[in-house]
């Protein structure tokens, strides 16, 4: 199973708005490997993201 973050609590810790965030996701500055959606929501899968940060 994913751990997941809401993008609201990501924002949060990255101390951005949350709507940079989205923007990051659509632009590709955050690869789609980091995000996972369930139903209409957006989740930020953690180990992905955190593998991506550190390379």
């Amino acid at each position: 199973m994913f751990n997941l973050m809401k993008i609201k609590d990501f924002a949060k810790e990255l101390k951005v708005p949350e709507s940079t965030v989205y923007t990051w996701k659509l632009r590709g500055d955050i690869p789609i490997e980091c995000f996972k959606r369930i139903g209409g929501s957006w989740f930020v899968r953690v180990e992905e993201t955190q593998k991506w940060m550190a390379s």
